[in-house]
């Protein structure tokens, strides 16, 4: 049984409403398609800022590690 598609009608100012709620969620799923947008942007930085953080800890370690070599000798 083939699916067939059957006329609906409907008043005039119900398809009007039914038309402007649906340009109302458009809008709305816009936003939240730009939220989105935002957020992504917003997570790489902070995962940028996040790496150089660990990288300059790490150097740090080193460097840390350096003067105690240098100064204490191997411990």
């Amino acid at each position: 049984m083939a699916d067939e598609l059957t006329p609906v009608f409907v008043k005039i100012d119900n398809y009007k409403e039914v038309l402007d709620l649906l340009d109302v969620i458009k809008d709305k799923l816009e936003q939240a398609r730009g939220t989105l947008t935002d957020i992504n942007k917003l997570k790489d930085e902070e995962d940028r800022e996040l790496g150089a953080w660990t990288t300059n800890i790490d150097d740090i370690e080193k460097k840390i590690a350096e003067i105690d070599k240098t100064v204490f000798g191997k411990r």
